[in-house]
């Protein structure tokens, strides 16, 4: 198993993620050290907003490309009609966004869905050329990223705007990039009017995704949201939690790792899902036990402020260890395009959570929306694995292939 594991895509691809996290946490835990907490509690809530509402301008076009797309120029053109989408659907929530006073956090929105680690171009070089020049991209863009986040923080004092600011920066090169990308790509009007037709059918099942991806996010930062409402010190509260919440968080790197570089043999090899998963459960393991190490070590020299979150980070860490078991899952139905199912889950867990948090809140402050965010993603976990056993491997059985 460890020579699978040192596979040398997995290194590439996972060198990619690994150096693109560490210049993240390198900046989140320099502002966590040179901020104070407020300062730190606001940055964290502006970047979860931005995480969570570029979900919705993203449309679900990400997982659509990485599980629909088979051809190389269906790829193309979906990939073109995507980004089209996303800014015509930018133009629409203007009014919207105008209307709470958020429309400086339009650009935010845009750059996140459509260049950053998790939106529409990084899913679309992964399918069209490969996760090497994927992970040349994510590492490239990351670098820019965050050492713009460094300078607006340390050299020019804009706090709790910081992400806000970058992506008004790095958003021009952006789209340098993406023009030189669609002029090489040598769009034809006639294919990609022949590609629209396909594309609208498949916008409900993109608009099912829209909802089961937001429905996620707002499941993970719900604990979030919850304080920065009810708390009467939520930008402290805040840092506190997101501080032993980014460190757990390194967990999901493992299956983030995994699945992505094996997301072809997912869609194409009867139990590969399997040996994925005991891969996933020994790294998780291993890396849980450090991770504990390393926090306490954190919070007894550099992070004096956060030394009295050992049990806060805990509980954290072990709802952390059900998400990442679940990934695996999460993205197999994606994969199986059972994109109701997965709405379904999302969905209903995203209610049991807000319930949950708002009572442990009220009872148990930030442990106990902790301990509620635990819960949820320990149901949702035992609820995925049943949906695959009931789903896929029912697919597999009828002799079906995914096309």
């Amino acid at each position: 198993m460890l020579k699978n594991l040192l596979h040398k895509n997995y290194l590439i691809f996972g060198g990619s993620i690994i150096a693109t996290r560490a210049l993240e946490y390198l900046v989140l835990f320099f502002a966590a050290h040179y901020l104070s907490k407020d300062n730190y509690g606001e940055l964290e809530y502006y970047k979860k907003i931005i995480e969570v509402g570029s979900t919705v301008f993203a449309f679900g076009f990400p997982a659509l490309i990485i599980s629909y797309t088979k051809s190389k120029e269906s790829k193309k053109y979906f990939f073109f009609l995507s980004f089209l989408f996303v800014l015509v659907l930018s133009f629409l929530f203007i009014p919207i966004l105008g209307f709470f006073d958020w429309l400086f956090l339009l650009i935010p929105f845009i750059f996140y869905a459509l260049f950053f680690n998790v939106g529409i171009t990084p899913a679309y070089l992964l399918v069209m050329k490969g996760s090497n020049v994927a992970s040349l991209y994510k590492i490239i863009i990351s670098l820019l990223f965050y050492c713009i986040l460094f300078v607006s923080i340390y050299y020019f004092d804009v706090t709790g705007m910081a992400y806000v600011i970058t992506t008004y920066v790095l958003s021009p090169i952006a789209i340098v990039y993406i023009i030189y990308e669609f002029f090489n790509q040598k769009i034809r009007k006639v294919k990609a009017k022949k590609y629209w037709r396909l594309f609208k059918k498949l916008l409900i099942s993109s608009s099912t995704l829209v909802i089961s991806n937001f429905s996620n996010l707002m499941f993970l930062y719900t604990d979030i949201f919850i304080i920065k409402i009810f708390s009467d010190n939520a930008n402290s509260e805040i840092a506190d939690f997101s501080f032993a919440l980014n460190i757990s968080n390194m967990l999901l790197l493992i299956p983030l790792t995994l699945v992505q570089v094996d997301i072809e043999k997912l869609k194409k090899i009867k139990g590969h899902l399997n040996i994925i998963n005991k891969k996933i459960i020994l790294l998780v393991i291993v890396s849980s036990v450090i991770l504990i190490g390393i926090f306490r070590i954190l919070t007894q020299t550099l992070f004096e402020d956060f030394k009295e979150t050992m049990t806060l980070f805990v509980i954290i860490l072990v709802a952390k260890v059900f998400h990442a078991l679940s990934t695996l899952y999460g993205t197999n139905l994606l994969i199986f395009k059972k994109f109701k199912e997965n709405l379904i889950i999302n969905v209903s867990m995203l209610i049991l959570n807000m319930i949950l948090c708002y009572i442990m809140y009220s009872k148990l402050g930030i442990n106990g929306v902790a301990l509620a965010s635990g819960i949820s993603l320990f149901i949702r976990y035992l609820i995925l694995i049943n949906a695959n056993k009931g789903l896929v491997l029912k697919t597999y059985s009828n002799g079906n292939k995914i096309k």
